[in-house]
């Protein structure tokens, strides 16, 4: 679809993102946004600039987005008109990412022409402040999110992320066809965008390709539109690794399950099953057993374990 993917670099721990996406993306309105505007992000916290305006700056965070409360508007009223101006213009002279003002609090004008002054965006919000900071710090957080792009398919089977690798043309997006087919919901084919957020691997498919699959010679379908709502997710976690395999004539493939393969994404440490793929073999009863074997060993259930007890009592 999009032209096939490798693995690619994580992204750095700071990321610049438009004014207006910001703004849209949280449902703020815009006091003052120069044009073309971005905001440079490199923490998901955010600030309460309490002590500042209250004239304690020795550990003031102004990589921040700062975010006015209804506390820190009433102080910031009950300075003198050139206490307000000199505090405002220390503040966005620290060049802050951003500046939201919550509760839809009237905004005084010199903190407005502050902010002209050093073409620093300012916000409003209807949002309380607990809420709205909550928000953005969630927003932050998915934006510097280490990430990367596989050229795999993330399928919904049964609960378990499954992420199917394996060589272009092997049949991972058939795969994932009958998997939906059976009441399985597709999250991404040919693309999957992968983010660590908390040690946890979260992925999705790009926005321009999203629930559509490429299956060689019938074309592209909208899953979506073919099998209903209940047949897509937009994001699932990534718990497991299949990778698709050409069968070899000859060759020794595991048959107890007693190999523990494991697949490292981003750091983070996930169970891999190699799956060869033959003519006439039903990959998609396979899978469903596969995870349902991974589910049981979550609980602490092997089933080689138990054919080894069974085989030692008969040996007494």
């Amino acid at each position: 679809m999009l032209g096939r993917f490798n693995k690619g670099k994580e992204e750095k721990a700071s990321k610049e993102v438009s004014a207006e996406t910001f703004a849209s993306a949280l449902g703020l309105r815009a006091l003052y946004m120069p044009e073309g505007a971005s905001i440079l992000f490199t923490t998901p916290a955010v600030c309460r600039p309490g002590l500042f305006l209250a004239g304690h700056e020795k550990f003031f965070a102004a990589s921040r987005v700062i975010v006015f409360g209804s506390a820190e508007m009433s102080f910031l009223m009950s300075l003198d008109a050139d206490v307000l101006a000199e505090r405002m213009d220390k503040l966005f002279g620290r060049k802050i990412p951003c500046a939201v003002i919550a509760r839809g609090i009237d905004c005084p004008d010199v903190m407005l022409s502050a902010a002209q002054k050093y073409g620093i965006p300012l916000f409003t919000s209807e949002d309380i402040t607990g809420h709205i900071g909550a928000k953005i710090s969630e927003y932050i957080e998915d934006v510097l999110a280490e990430e990367i792009t596989l050229h795999a398919v993330l399928v919904d089977v049964a609960g378990m992320g499954v992420l199917l690798t394996g060589a272009s043309g092997i049949g991972k997006s058939e795969v994932a066809l009958e998997l939906v087919h059976r009441g399985h919901r597709l999250v991404a084919d040919d693309s999957v965008i992968i983010k660590r957020k908390n040690g946890i691997l979260i992925g999705r498919s790009p926005e321009i390709i999203r629930h559509m699959l490429e299956i060689r010679g019938v074309g592209i379908i909208n899953v979506e539109r073919m099998f209903g709502s209940v047949a897509v997710r937009v994001n699932k976690s990534v718990d497991a690794v299949f990778e698709l395999v050409d069968w070899e004539e000859g060759k020794t493939y595991e048959r107890l399950g007693t190999e523990d393969l494991k697949e490292e994404i981003l750091g983070v440490s996930l169970p891999k099953l190699e799956i060869p793929v033959k003519a006439g073999r039903n990959l998609f009863v396979v899978i469903e057993a596969a995870v349902a074997s991974l589910r049981l060993k979550e609980m602490g259930y092997s089933a080689p374990v138990e054919l080894e007890e069974r085989l030692r009592k008969q040996g007494n």
